[in-house]
């Protein structure tokens, strides 16, 4: 599953925002979670979230939907997932994304985080970084 997942990660985002599974899975602190769709009974690979704990807080490291199945609900899920798993051991979520990806701008608001601080030129010379958290109920 795992060579899937880098599969997606290789076509959806540019070089220098990929991920290096092989090391962050090492991590005891890190769990890859994926969405599987049953199409025509053969199971797919929908998504995939990386998602770390650091103490009481919650690190999303990405989330991704590939792209023939998106806008049905799958990313929105992931994140509920991980809010339900993470529950009443952490306080937050904390997640960075370009202020240029509007729809995951508005996925992230719809599931309850808000934009905390802006860092200019975070993914590169021009593109800038939003910081978004969401407080979860202790």
């Amino acid at each position: 599953m795992v060579s899937k997942v880098k599969s997606i990660e290789k076509r959806s985002f540019p070089r220098s925002e990929a991920l290096d599974f092989d090391a962050e899975l090492k991590k005891c602190n890190t769990t890859l979670l994926v969405a599987t769709l049953n199409r025509e009974s053969r199971e797919k690979l929908g998504g995939y979230c990386v998602f770390a704990r650091v103490r009481r807080d919650v690190l999303l490291h990405k989330i991704c939907v590939e792209e023939d199945v998106r806008r049905q609900g799958i990313a929105y899920a992931m994140i509920q997932h991980v809010r339900q798993t993470v529950g009443q051991k952490s306080d937050k979520i904390i997640l960075w994304v370009d202020e240029a990806r509007l729809p995951a701008r508005k996925l992230y608001e719809r599931c309850g985080f808000a934009e905390l601080e802006t860092c200019l030129d975070y993914y590169g010379p021009g593109r800038h970084g939003l910081k978004m958290i969401l407080k979860l109920a202790t």
